[in-house]
């Protein structure tokens, strides 16, 4: 609080007399002037920051004081801060200074608002949606994509359906114990993602697997069984397009089968980057193998990159959408890979009224530890 302040003053006026016409002081007042006392009321809370400063400053004789402040005595200075509180009421809720950190929490979906009157979507709307899910499940030979040997596309994989269960599981799983965090390294630096572990948790700092996460101790949820039975149903069906793209006789010797023990769940907002990376932190024998990572993607749809090289430059693109299953695996288990952007606005309608996600992508990537 900044405060400025007068003294008791002392002075002499030039008194005339007609007969001697001398100088005399003028006599003590008897009353005594209070210290002029500044206010200043500020709502912020950087306010209330710099009134404290102020205050400390100026109660202590060999701090500096700060611009505007007269230089009082202890004595003065004392006297004025008790004549200030006895005049003065603030209210707690302005002077309050949070001392603790609250902990993270992330909704993957918005809160649901006040009550307003909302147009449902026409019937030709939902069956052009449920036409486009259709035709990129039928047109196999054109849609899906067997990406280089071991890498596997399947374009609309994921039914409605399955992606709002998805979406309200993970929400579930999401705001509870060990769910959402916002991972980051020793240095401060913080990855552009939310991130949940299902399985296990991995630590981006040290990259290693561990049954609680290092930052909190928090246990990792267990992976719900729903989506193992939608992983290894991805991975046949993978296998009959490899079969038929490769004519090869055991599809298994390019993608071998896999049953995921372990999660990681990315939430990318609009904002949302991940540099080329190669997973790695697995178990050896799983990477040996070339045990696939199978990725699924929810809401708006994103840049992928994949390549041999850490490149961007080098680096081919796939545009991922929603109800995409992308597998890798084999060959191809080490491809260098990551997000360029996140492309707003475009994921399908129903399933944003249906789950209210937030603006962005939901991505799931399963292993086998």
């Amino acid at each position: 609080m900044e405060r400025g302040g007068g003294g008791r003053g002392r002075g002499g006026v030039r008194r005339s007399s007609p007969m001697t016409k001398k100088w005399s002081p003028r006599p003590q007042s008897s009353i005594q002037t209070p210290p002029t006392v500044t206010v200043v009321a500020d709502q912020n809370s950087s306010s209330h920051d710099n009134n404290n400063s102020h205050n400390q400053n100026i109660n202590n004789d060999n701090s500096p004081k700060p611009y505007g402040v007269n230089n009082f005595s202890s004595s003065s200075s004392s006297s004025l801060s008790d004549d200030v509180s006895n005049k003065l009421t603030i209210s707690e809720t302005e002077t309050e200074t949070k001392t603790e950190t609250e902990p993270f929490v992330f909704d993957l979906c918005r809160p649901k608002s006040t009550p307003t009157v909302v147009l449902k979507p026409s019937l030709f709307t939902k069956n052009r949606e449920n036409r486009r899910f259709q035709q990129r499940k039928d047109n196999v030979d054109t849609v899906n994509m067997v990406l280089r040997p071991g890498m596997v596309i399947l374009k609309g994989y994921l039914s409605l359906a399955d992606q709002v269960n998805i979406v309200k599981r993970c929400r579930e799983l999401g705001l509870g114990c060990g769910g959402f965090c916002h991972p980051g390294y020793r240095d401060g630096a913080k990855l552009q993602l939310k991130m949940m572990c299902l399985g296990k948790s991995w630590d981006p700092q040290t990259g290693q697997y561990t049954d609680n996460r290092l930052s909190d101790g928090a246990k990792a949820p267990d992976l719900p069984t729903e989506f193992n039975h939608l992983v290894e149903k991805a991975i046949e069906d993978s296998h009959a397009l490899i079969k038929q793209h490769s004519k090869a006789k055991n599809p298994q010797n390019i993608l071998p089968s896999m049953s995921p023990n372990i999660c990681i769940v990315n939430f990318y907002a609009h904002s949302g980057r991940l540099g080329l990376h190669r997973d790695k932190d697995e178990s050896e024998e799983s990477l040996l193998k070339g045990l696939p990572i199978v990725s699924f993607s929810i809401g708006d749809s994103a840049d992928f990159l994949y390549g041999d090289e850490s490149d961007v430059d080098k680096a081919q693109k796939v545009v991922l959408e929603s109800g995409d299953v992308l597998i890798f695996g084999g060959k191809s288990r080490h491809v260098f890979h990551g997000v360029a952007a996140i492309n707003p606005k475009t994921a399908p309608q129903r399933l944003l009224e249906e789950t209210n996600l937030q603006p962005g992508r939901l991505n799931l990537t399963f292993r086998q530890y």
